[in-house]
This record gives C-alpha cells, sequence and structure tokens, in this order.
C-alpha cells in the first residue's frame, strides 16, 4: 500500500480529478482533462496490481466476494484527509484502477462557479430535481455543494443514496443521512433504498443516479407526496433529459408518464466542464426552469427535443439558461478561446453563439 498512497499523494499535489492505473503502464494523472503519464514511478505489473487487490480486500468488506461475482466493484478510501472513489475492473485477466480524487473540506461555490446554480436551486421546495451531464462533469460537486450549503442555513431531513458515498456531510443544521449502496453497505440498491425513504420522514431525498424506470417511479412516487426530490441523469441536455425519462417507458405508458412528468419536474441543470482560457476547467451550464410553456411541451403526443432548448433559449427572464448563453457569456468574458468553444458545440450551435457574440459586443477570433 505504501506505493499506492505515494502515487495517490502525487495525483493531490497535481491537483489530479482522477488517476488510472493498468498494467504495463506508468500511474496515470487526469489534470484538467489532459492525461500526465508518471514515469518517475515504476510501471505497474499485473503482478503489483493483483497485490494492491489482496491489500483492499483486507481493509474493505466484501470486496474479495463482489469481485470474484461481477468481475468490478466499486469502492471507497481514505488517505491523508482526502476520500477516493475506486473503480476496480480487470483487462487481459488483470486488475485495473479507475480512482477518483474528491476534493476535502468545503466546496467553494465561488470559485467553482456554481454560486448562481445552488441559489437556483434552493428556490425549489417540493418536486424533482435533475443534474444532469456526461461523466466528469461536475453533477456531484454541484449536488453536493447544494447540501453543504442547506446544512448552513436551513433545517430539514435530507437523505442521500450514493453508490458510493462521496463527499461525507456532518449535521449541521440539517439532519444528514447518507447511505451506501451495495452488498453488505447499507442499501441493496437504489431502488430498496428510495422504497424505505417513503417511511423515513425524509424532507430532501437526494439520488446518486436515476438509472432505471423503477427507481425512476418511486423516484416520482417521493415527489408526488410532497418532498424534494434531486437525483442525476448521465444525459447531455435538458432536452435530452426529458426524453430519457419517457423513452424509460413502453409506448403505452408514455402520455401518463409525460402529464406525471410535468406537473412534477420543477428544474434540469445540465452541465460540462472547459478547459479555462488560463487552465483549470470551467463550468457550462445549461438551466431549465419548468414553467407552463414547458410543461405544455412535455405534455404534447410528439415530443421534441429541439422545442425545449428553443424554449429553454428563449425563456430568459423565466430563469432559463441555455448552453449557447452561457458558452457566449464566457467567450466574452475571455475565459474560454473560439478553439474551446468551436471543439464544444456542434456547427449549426456554432453560428447561433457566434451571433450572439457579436450581439454581446464580442470580438470573433478567427
Amino acid at each position: 500500500m505504501d506505493l499506492f498512497n505515494m502515487i495517490l499523494g502525487e495525483g493531490i499535489k497535481l491537483g489530479a480529478s482522477d488517476i488510472h492505473l493498468a498494467p504495463g503502464s506508468y500511474p496515470v494523472y487526469r489534470v484538467d482533462r489532459r492525461l500526465i503519464f508518471d514515469e518517475s514511478i515504476i510501471s505497474m505489473s499485473g503482478e503489483m496490481l493483483e497485490n494492491l487487490v489482496v491489500d483492499f480486500s483486507k481493509i474493505t468488506k466484501n470486496l474479495e466476494k463482489v469481485y470474484e461475482e461481477k468481475k468490478q466493484v466499486d469502492f471507497s478510501y481514505t488517505y491523508c484527509g482526502y476520500r477516493f472513489r475506486i473503480n476496480l475492473s480487470l483487462t487481459k485477466g488483470y486488475p485495473t484502477f479507475s480512482i477518483r480524487l474528491i476534493p476535502n473540506g468545503d466546496i467553494d461555490i465561488e470559485t467553482t462557479g456554481i454560486k448562481d446554480l445552488i441559489n437556483r436551486l434552493k428556490k425549489v421546495n417540493s418536486g424533482l430535481i435533475l443534474i444532469t451531464g456526461k461523466v466528469n462533469s461536475g453533477k456531484s460537486t454541484t449536488l453536493n455543494a447544494f447540501i453543504q450549503e442547506l446544512n448552513k442555513e436551513a433545517n430539514k431531513k435530507i437523505v442521500t443514496i450514493e453508490d458510493p458515498i462521496e463527499y461525507v456531510h456532518v449535521s449541521n443544521k440539517c439532519v444528514i443521512i447518507q447511505k451506501e449502496v451495495g452488498i453488505e453497505a447499507d442499501v441493496l440498491s437504489y431502488y430498496d433504498g428510495l422504497i424505505n425513504l417513503l417511511r423515513e420522514d425524509a424532507d430532501i431525498s437526494v439520488l446518486g443516479e436515476i438509472r432505471d424506470k423503477k427507481t425512476m417511479d418511486v423516484a416520482l412516487d417521493l415527489a408526488e407526496s410532497g418532498g424534494l426530490v434531486i437525483g442525476t441523469l448521465h444525459t447531455r441536455s435538458c432536452g435530452e433529459t426529458i426524453e430519457r425519462i419517457i423513452n424509460m417507458y413502453e409506448p403505452t405508458d408514455q402520455t401518463s408518464i409525460k402529464n406525471t412528468v410535468s406537473s412534477i419536474l420543477k428544474l434540469v441543470i445540465s452541465q460540462k466542464l472547459l478547459v479555462g482560457k488560463n487552465g483549470g476547467l470551467v463550468l457550462v451550464p445549461e438551466v431549465m426552469v419548468v414553467n407552463s410553456t414547458i410543461s405544455a411541451q412535455i405534455r404534447q403526443v410528439k415530443f421534441s427535443v429541439s422545442e425545449i432548448e428553443d424554449s429553454v433559449h428563449s425563456l430568459r427572464l423565466s430563469g432559463c439558461k441555455s448552453f449557447e448563453s452561457s458558452l457566449t457569456q464566457l467567450y466574452v468574458s475571455n475565459t474560454i478561446d473560439m478553439k474551446t468553444l468551436k471543439a464544444a458545440v456542434d456547427q449549426d450551435k456554432l453560428d447561433i453563439i457566434k451571433g450572439l457574440i457579436v450581439n454581446a459586443g464580442g470580438i470573433l477570433e478567427e
């Protein structure tokens, strides 16, 4: 474990978001989306990684059993006050580790650029909120910053269901109960944890991920009961999020689910992270406030992602904010350059953004 801890320490020093260990490769750190190979440390052999699995099996309950049955396992580890989320899987018969570094201490909502999102989240007291984005888009940071800020000022019971627990919250003004998903953990599945939440008197229910129809059903039931439910989905935009929910259901059930979602869903935040001009990752949010216009669009017989996107772009006065608007703001403020902007959007969107930049008084780079 000494070598492993040394690698983690280097990751902390570099400000890495992830660390990758694979047989036949040097340790690799992901820093601001770039992969950095650490040639100062010996290449990791399959035998070294197998020994590491043995070490973790001695300190992590049930790891060996789950790993043997499923050929992969997720667990957490703490070193020097930092928490790490670890995925252990196989490649060509040998272990490979993907390690996510969970930042230590309070989340600074100012420097991370999520203060406005947190303030928007605080305005919703009931119903369903979804925070979406691809892997490594900052969903967990936004979700846990919201819990952190509520804990400073609200008086509510918050129950989280996570796989695994990442940020650890200590109850302050809120009562915070965190449950980890897994065999011999706190709950067997997101679904089982959610079912029990109906009996736990939670003001706010937080789901690390909504993975399937069964889980979505219970999330909607919880939201209909009067509480606030917050979950995450791996979707790329607000419109695509609605489409994903609808497509979880059979065609015969879609009219009913559209009606339910249009009344229960209150807010969707979709996130991207881009590399800024001065280094570091910059948040690009899309925000959809489900008002009467968007609610009606969700209920339409033929649902249209593009219509939702158009409404998000046009309903700025209702609190909506499109990706195009966010990217324009970042470019005009000299936070990102045109190369980064072009890589982030399709050509049809790029033409729209260029028009917005000109209207905002910005100068287009060649």
